[in-house]
């Protein structure tokens, strides 16, 4: 068998295929021409002596030795990328490079106080942050586009690839006007609600239906929305209430508040996520950075 023609370009394109279920869309992701898609991945499959894809009329499948090719090709890539990410920071003198992606309901002073003994044990080390879904930091964290990830800890949230170590947990408190003052379970059965759109809130809106459950409520909900920030407004301008970590209350706009609710107290849980394939030294610190 002679040497092997596949790059990062190959990987990169394959992998793009395999995620968006089929070529068309994959082009449409990387922004290149369908053509190009198609004949780097045909390239692959010649070198490799196997089909990563089954492609006829209506039908697209990845075939067992492309699943086996894939997640491979997902390490590789993870790692090439953390590779170049961390040359560039060494080139203009950091000392280390961090991305990190946390949800919304971890916005809260626990992050920002593991961020500063992190910083002190390790200064000059760039820490980069972005917001995003629990389910978004899965997939990145298997891709390499981010190091750690601060999501909602839930049965449904789970990758073996992946590890979890619990941060903190918190009660699931009510937003509401700063003008309110009291909340019960009977006055929300009454209410309506603003909540986050499930694509995107998805574990935590299926934590929130087995609390609902529990507690006999049918929250009302008139309206739905993507970005936190924007279900806030529409509580704030009296659009409805909304569901949300009572330790993130320092993250809400000063006309809001939270309040617990007698008699009813769901809570969540905050973990840590990190690849267990591609680790490093640097990362180990950053974890050690914030206790349980």
């Amino acid at each position: 068998m002679g040497p092997t023609r596949i790059g990062i370009r190959h990987l990169r394109y394959t992998i793009a295929v395999a995620d968006a279920g089929g070529f068309r869309a994959a082009a449409d992701a990387l922004n290149i021409a369908q053509p190009a898609v198609s004949k780097t991945v045909q390239d692959t499959e010649t070198d490799l002596g196997f089909p990563i894809f089954l492609r006829s009329a209506g039908m697209f499948e990845i075939t067992d030795a492309g699943r086996v090719f894939l997640d491979d090709a997902r390490l590789t890539l993870a790692a090439f990328e953390r590779t170049i990410r961390a040359s560039r920071q060494n080139a203009i003198g950091a000392r280390g490079h961090i991305i990190v992606g946390y949800s919304a309901l971890a916005s809260s002073s626990q992050i920002s106080a593991g961020l500063d003994i992190f910083h002190k044990r390790h200064p000059g080390c760039q820490v980069e942050m972005h917001v995003m879904s629990t389910d978004t930091m899965m997939r990145n964290l298997k891709t390499g586009e981010i190091d750690i990830g601060f999501l909602l800890s839930h049965g449904s949230v789970h990758d073996l690839e992946v590890a979890q170590k619990p941060i903190w947990s918190t009660q699931i408190g009510v937003v509401v006007p700063r003008a309110i003052d009291t909340v019960s379970l009977d006055m929300l059965r009454d209410s309506a609600f603003v909540m986050g759109v499930r694509e995107n809130w998805r574990s935590y809106r299926t934590l929130l239906d087995v609390a609902f459950s529990q507690a006999g409520l049918s929250p009302s909900i008139i309206d739905e929305a993507w970005d936190v920030q924007v279900i806030f407004q529409r509580v704030a301008d009296g659009r409805g209430l909304t569901f949300y970590p009572i330790s993130a209350a320092d993250s809400l706009p000063a006309a809001l508040k939270i309040l617990p609710v007698p008699d009813w107290s769901p809570e969540l849980t905050i973990a840590m996520a990190w690849s267990k394939v591609v680790d490093t030294k640097l990362l180990q610190a950053f974890r050690e950075s914030f206790p349980t």
